[in-house]
């Protein structure tokens, strides 16, 4: 309620007419009531002149030439010249249309993300796709096909062999393709192999992943026969029962699939990793092998990722914990360990108190852990060493909760989807190159007012990088990250080098490979 006081009496500005969300003062004649749907603006005699509809606001200001300004959460920046402003102006960054990002994907410079969540029903704002750098926001409404509209998209994967084809999971609705853009199909228990909750005839996807055939693999939850299916790039569908293994209130929101191309699949609240092989038939159910595993520390497993050495990572809510011989998870009872870190002096686990609920690896084979109420981790390849901690306090970080990472492993810039909105990192890494064909240097040449940092990228792993002077000076050595290595501009004493030409020396760690490249600096 909206209450004014006149020499100590209190009383109410006028009848309660809604949801409250503001009380913008417009100058010391007007007020503007931010309603949830509208705004009334009132003047000094406390009586409402105008009202605007059709709106969602959260503020609304007046500037010095007497132009409104509504900041709208749908609409974005609007100005209107008077209340009664027939032709508002819409002012829409070059971003998402929402900064509720639950799942991202990046391949080849296409980006998307999606906003939903297990049963929040979010209805508005779901996709968005970044392409050479300009957002395409899609419509709030996706019809169904069946008369109403699908909601809380959990997951999102762009097919690798052509990143215009894009498949997006819903919790209510199963499984959306797109193509350019544009809706093409809806795949559901009625038209499909994914099989429908058990308790209603909505199909609940959550976790995807491609295999190296380019199939598609796409989970079921709450389902009471089926958990999988995959569809072939010919749209051949076949589904997979674990009867016996998982139960029908079971839901499935994340899976990988490792060297071995065995599926690893998470089901946070029974505890359990589900682990299936088809034994490359896909048609032949008779050779299928399924292994539950639980042998990982925490109640609940929220991420999963496997890195490049094979080794497969998980999240919990009690840290992190490593699947080191994954291709023996068929023949023993493989156990998910926990890491020990130094950390003042003392010996503990890695995150031992924390929710980790995204895991990325970048270039380096470094392990970039998101978690729920402390931002985001960079740890070593082996994860004993802590290499960046950031939160809201120490970085631009929107938020502490994390709920994906992707990375670009062309630049090493890092995605971030965390509770407040969508924001990257340029990380250092970036992923190897089998040879020295295509080395870069930028940015080349290095001007006076340059500031940043230099990146040497289409190295090898571990390559050897030597910079010296014209005279053969050694000035800086480094080992790359991944495909990259990071130099300042600065020699061994911190000292800016000099104007002139540096040469760039590269080698491989079994030495192999050798090429060397130029920078020219200008002081």
């Amino acid at each position: 309620s909206i209450f004014y006081g006149d020499n100590g009496n209190w009383q109410p500005l006028f009848n309660q007419e809604g949801v409250t969300k503001n009380l913008c003062v417009l100058d010391e004649f007007n007020l503007g009531v931010v309603w949830e749907w509208r705004i009334s603006f009132v003047d000094n005699t406390l009586g409402k002149y105008a009202e605007i509809y059709n709106y969602s606001p959260r503020e609304i200001i007046r500037s010095t030439s007497s132009q409104f300004w509504i900041a709208d959460n749908e609409k974005a920046l609007v100005k209107l010249n008077t209340p009664n402003d027939n032709n508002p102006e819409q002012i829409i960054p070059n971003s998402p249309s929402t900064s509720d990002v639950f799942d991202i994907d990046y391949k080849n410079g296409e980006l998307w993300t999606v906003s939903g969540g297990y049963g929040t029903v979010k209805y508005d704002h779901l996709i968005n796709h970044r392409s050479n750098t300009q957002w395409s926001n899609f419509s709030k409404n996706i019809d169904n096909g069946s008369g109403g509209y699908a909601w809380d998209m959990v997951s999102v994967l762009i097919n690798p062999n052509n990143t215009s084809n894009v498949f997006v999971g819903s919790w209510n609705n199963g499984l959306l393709e797109y193509n350019n853009n544009v809706l093409t199909q809806f795949y559901n228990a009625q038209n499909s192999m994914l099989d429908s909750i058990f308790f209603s005839s909505s199909t609940a996807v959550g976790a995807m992943a491609f295999d190296s055939d380019n199939n598609l693999w796409v989970t079921s939850s709450f389902s009471p026969n089926k958990i999988l299916a995959v569809k072939t790039p010919d749209n051949n569908w076949y589904d997979y029962s674990f009867s016996g293994f998982c139960s029908q209130s079971a839901y499935y929101p994340k899976m990988i699939i490792d060297d071995n191309d065995y599926k690893w699949i998470t089901s946070p609240d029974e505890h359990k990793i589900p682990i299936f092989d088809h034994n490359n038939t896909l048609d032949n159910k008779n050779d299928d092998r399924i292994v539950i595993n639980n042998n990982f520390p925490g109640s609940t497993i929220s991420a999963i990722a496997k890195d490049q050495d094979g080794e497969i990572w998980i999240g919990t809510d009690e840290g992190v914990a490593v699947y080191y011989n994954p291709s023996q998870v068929f023949d023993n009872d493989i156990e998910g360990q926990q890491i020990f870190i130094q950390q003042e002096g003392q010996t503990q686990l890695l995150l031992e108190t924390e929710k980790v609920t995204a895991i990325a690896i970048d270039g380096a084979n470094r392990k970039w852990l998101g978690t729920q109420s402390s931002g985001v981790y960079l740890m070593s390849s082996d994860g004993t060493e802590q290499v960046e901690h950031f939160t809201i306090d120490n970085s631009p970080l929107f938020s502490n909760t994390i709920f994906d990472i992707v990375i670009d492993d062309v630049t090493g810039e890092i995605y971030f989807g965390t509770a407040r909105g969508l924001i990257s990192y340029k990380g250092t890494a970036t992923e190897p190159q089998g040879d020295f064909s295509n080395i870069f240097v930028y940015p080349n040449p290095i001007k006076p007012d340059y500031e940043g940092v230099i990146a040497i990228r289409g190295l090898v792993k571990d390559t050897d990088v030597r910079i010296t002077d014209i005279s053969g000076n050694i000035v800086y050595e480094t080992t790359s990250l991944g495909g990259q290595a990071i130099w300042d501009g600065n020699d061994f004493n911190g000292n800016r080098v000099q104007s002139g030409v540096y040469m760039v020396f590269n080698g491989s760690q079994d030495g192999a490979l050798k090429a060397a490249a130029k920078i020219l600096f200008i002081n």
